[in-house]
């Protein structure tokens, strides 16, 4: 008679069973008003969510519209026949002026411009596609003979339904695609009924069909089918069961309350003011070994083992897991910084020999800068507007080692002035675009890009560079992915170290992705995520 299920089966059967018997009889036979009512709410439902389609769809090609007639960068892409530096810079500014437009507006799931002249396919998707998944996505729908509806196209690839958007003209093909899934996933979420039938169509529905709901979104029809027997057996189960339940609840609660707080509530609340103990660095606390059930005895019994546990191992594994990670920092920032440093120190000595004294003068508080930065409060991360102050001190210390051929382009979002970075991330890469980029006879233009987005933090270093062989960038985009780790310190370590940074501050999501055409330009793409509320509040508290 010890154990809580014994005790748990001798109330119901004595209290529970002979009122549910008496229940039994007295159920409910409005069944037709029933019908009515839940025809009504799911018609309503459905024409809330053609309604929605149906302005998603206006949105979307009044979005695409404007960006093809009236925008001043995607006017620019759409005119270039190569991927040079001033296609992928339009193609940058027509994506981000494209994201930002849409997030203001209840559009499309994604667009894409695919340009023939370049063979190349622009896409801002909701879903985070990348370009080479959604090009062969494209490309099957154009083929397709969909049918139309009000110049959207029904798609089905086998897996999913979309309604997709295709407009082909002589220099430039675009469009969009909504998501039809997600809507008939969300539907089916709000309608439990087993026998629920729903579709997508470009016709109306015949009358022999046993129809409950049909809903209009311009041409498309939504239609929704349920039939009539599960309705009534549901709805009428559901109505005995409430009247079950509002009866054993008014009869029960006093007793169920006191058998609750006596052999249920008492113990847990009891295991629970345990754990807070624990949490509260009261190591040496521990539950009494008899319990009002055996249950109980075995659960306090397990507590006090993993207490005893607890006190032997938690301090020597949080002390060693945390020296190792601070060991890995180390090492990957004690990496980085020699070679900023050496570059520096060799541009001083060249200037020194040529003579150059203004030069060395800014190049010599750049470096007071630098330092002053480097050791700062002793913190991991810091404010990327104090890393942009010693990029453009560098864009300008570079333009006097190199003679006004450097120069630098930044376009910041106010808000990333203000996210958590690693040191010197960025400037490395700034850094890398002069080492790697310059060119004689030829002024290097790097853009430095950062935008914040949906909790994302997106930098983009383009240059017009030396660009990089087809093995170069294949060995870097290997290392990128994770499939290669440089073992020779002078090749690529950096790269790697950076990508590990990240990976170790926002998590297994950060990335860096690398595009080069050789000869014409370099392009690093560096992404996180990043919340603006929850990491600085969680920096201020440290």
């Amino acid at each position: 008679m010890r154990k809580l299920s014994i005790k748990v089966i001798i109330v119901f059967v004595l209290l529970v069973l002979p009122l549910n018997a008496l229940a039994v009889f007295q159920a409910d036979s409005m069944i037709a008003s029933t019908l009515d009512q839940i025809r009504m709410t799911e018609q309503n439902m459905l024409d809330v969510y053609a309604d929605a389609l149906e302005t998603r769809m206006d949105n979307a090609a009044s979005l695409l519209h404007y960006f093809r007639t009236e925008h001043p960068d995607c006017l620019s892409m759409a005119l270039q026949t190569e991927r040079g530096y001033d296609y992928q810079n339009a193609k940058l500014k027509t994506y981000y002026s494209m994201k930002n437009l849409d997030n203001m507006i209840d559009g499309a799931d994604g667009y894409f411009f695919y340009l023939p002249k370049v063979d190349d396919v622009l896409v801002c998707s909701s879903s985070y596609l990348s370009e080479d998944e959604v090009k062969p996505f494209l490309e099957d729908a154009g083929r397709q003979d969909m049918p139309m509806f009000g110049g959207w196209a029904l798609y089905e690839d086998g897996i999913k339904t979309y309604a997709v958007l295709w407009v082909s003209l002589k220099n430039i093909s675009y469009g969009a695609w909504i998501d039809l899934d997600q809507i008939e996933t969300s539907i089916r979420k709000s309608l439990s009924y087993e026998s629920l039938n729903f579709s997508f169509r470009t016709e109306a529905p015949s009358e022999e069909e046993e129809l409950t709901v049909c809903s209009k979104a311009g041409r498309l029809f939504l239609v929704l089918s349920v039939r009539r027997e599960e309705l009534i057996k549901t709805h009428a189960l559901w109505q005995r069961v409430q009247l079950i339940l509002a009866v054993i609840y008014l009869l029960l609660v006093p007793l169920l309350f006191l058998f609750t707080k006596r052999y249920l509530l008492g113990p847990l609340h009891q295991i629970n003011d345990a754990h807070l103990q624990l949490q509260n660095r009261n190591q040496d606390y521990r539950l009494p070994a008899c319990a009002s059930s055996l249950e109980f005895e075995q659960a306090n019994l397990s507590f006090n083992r993993m207490a005893d546990n607890l006190k032997t191992l938690r301090i020597q594994n949080y002390e060693a897991r945390i020296e190792k990670q601070q060991m890995e920092l180390r090492n990957l920032q004690l990496q980085i910084r020699p070679h900023f440093l050496l570059n520096t120190f060799n541009q001083i000595y060249s200037l020194a020999q040529s003579g150059h004294k203004e030069a060395i003068q800014e190049i010599v508080l750049y470096l007071s800068e630098y330092f002053r930065y480097l050791f700062r409060s002793g913190r991991e991360l810091e404010l990327f507007s104090k890393e942009l102050r010693l990029i453009e001190g560098y864009a300008a210390m570079a333009g006097f080692r190199y003679d006004g051929a450097v120069e630098l382009d930044c376009d910041i979002d106010p808000e990333v002035e203000f996210v958590r970075m690693p040191p010197l991330l960025i400037h490395n890469f700034v850094e890398n675009a002069v080492k790697y980029g310059l060119c004689q006879e030829r002024i290097l233009h790097i853009s430095l890009q950062a935008r914040y987005d949906n909790h994302t933090v997106t930098f983009t270093i383009l240059d017009d560079g030396n660009g990089m062989d087809a093995a170069t960038l294949d060995e870097n985009r290997r290392i990128l992915c994770g499939e290669h780790i440089p073992t020779d310190p002078t090749s690529h370590l950096g790269l790697y170290n950076s990508l590990k940074r990240l990976k170790y501050f926002y998590g297994e999501t950060a990335s860096i992705e690398l595009a080069s055409e050789e000869g014409e330009m370099t392009c690093f793409t560096i992404t996180f995520p990043y919340d603006m509320e929850v990491d600085d509040d969680a920096f201020n508290r440290e």
